[in-house]
């Protein structure tokens, strides 16, 4: 099922300037006006009074200005990083509208808080959009690794799990749901990830194929390393750039020669995704190429390149602190070897 709302484009572009939650609310109740995501940020840092005022309102706002405001302040949120929209975005977790409930999932992806582990496995378990639902298996992902991190309860992190693996090992779940699952159990340190990663990756479905690439590179487990540089190679645009991070991810010096002939495939995805991949390596010869590729003309792989340039100050440092065990890459995944481990 799906369900897309559009803002209309024939609103009026100038609004009366909102000085206040309660003044916003009713010209967002009452007048045929779209408000900038300048005027928008009255909605940030909610108090709780501010917050029960929009509780009570935001029902009788419609659909569409609902959609425009929540779509709005998300996007103004990559840029302006002071916007605090923690109070507004759980609001918007139980709206009707699934394309909300999606921005809303989006926009909290920076939020680590302990109380979104149960609204996220609630909307995974019972949301009747598959969209929705697969925001919500991408969104665990972050709370898996915070477990990982000894950052959150093991506890909450364990509900995390339990729920992305009820997803995987259920018969009748879509793809698009499982592969998203995929990707954000990876993070995980458990016993059978490694099995359950490798079986999606010879599935016959190329959607969870590119999630066991994308889970390979999350899992921190260098034993990937050959399989993700191979498939460089493949036909498929979707596994290349999936391949192409895994690599930086698992920091795969040996396909540093294959990277960086992707920086000239023909998919902007796949360029994007080798840029990044050098930007972890680091190295002389990747910082060469990244600062070729900075010059670029197109505007997203100048950027790109140039936060890679960044990270290649960090990543790929011979006398730095190791991030992986090296010691795991040449070892025997025979199941006798893997018990006698």
């Amino acid at each position: 099922m799906t369900e897309t709302v559009t803002a209309s484009s024939d609103a009026q572009t100038q609004p009366r300037p909102a000085q206040t939650v309660e003044v916003l609310l009713a010209q967002l109740r009452e007048d045929d006006v779209r408000p900038s995501a300048q005027e928008l940020v009255v909605l940030s840092d909610l108090s709780l009074a501010d917050l029960r005022r929009v509780q009570k309102a935001w029902d009788t706002i419609s659909d569409g200005c609902r959609l425009h405001v929540i779509q709005s302040l998300v996007e103004e949120s990559v840029v302006n990083l002071h916007l605090q929209l923690g109070r507004l975005l759980r609001l918007a977790l139980k709206d009707e509208l699934a394309d909300v409930r999606v921005l809303a999932i989006r926009g909290l992806w920076e939020d680590r808080e302990a109380d979104l582990v149960g609204p996220l496995i609630h909307i995974l378990n019972n949301d009747p959009y598959d969209t929705v639902r697969a925001a919500a298996a991408e969104a665990l992902g972050a709370f898996v690794l915070a477990g990982e991190l000894d950052e959150l309860s093991p506890a909450l992190a364990m509900r995390a799990e339990d729920a992305l693996l009820a997803v995987l090992h259920a018969d009748m779940e879509p793809v698009a749901v499982q592969a998203y699952a995929l990707e954000s159990i990876a993070f995980s340190g458990e016993t059978g990830i490694r099995d359950l990663i490798e079986d999606c990756y010879y599935s016959h479905d190329d959607q969870m194929r590119v999630a066991a690439l994308r889970a390979m590179g999350r899992s921190a487990d260098v034993r990937w390393r050959p399989t993700v540089q191979t498939e460089l190679g493949s036909p498929d645009t979707e596994m290349r750039a999936a391949a192409a991070r895994a690599c930086g991810e698992l920091e795969a010096r040996d396909a540093l020669e294959d990277l960086i002939e992707l920086l000239s495939d023909e998919s902007k995805a796949v360029r994007l995704a080798a840029i990044f991949a050098l930007g972890r390596l680091g190295g002389r010869r990747a910082k060469e190429m990244l600062n070729a590729m900075s010059a670029s003309e197109d505007a997203d792989e100048a950027k790109t390149a140039d936060n890679a340039l960044e990270e290649a100050l960090f990543y790929g440092d011979a006398e730095g602190i190791p991030l992986f065990d090296e010691s795991l890459e040449d070892w025997d995944d025979d199941a006798d070897d893997w018990e006698a481990w």
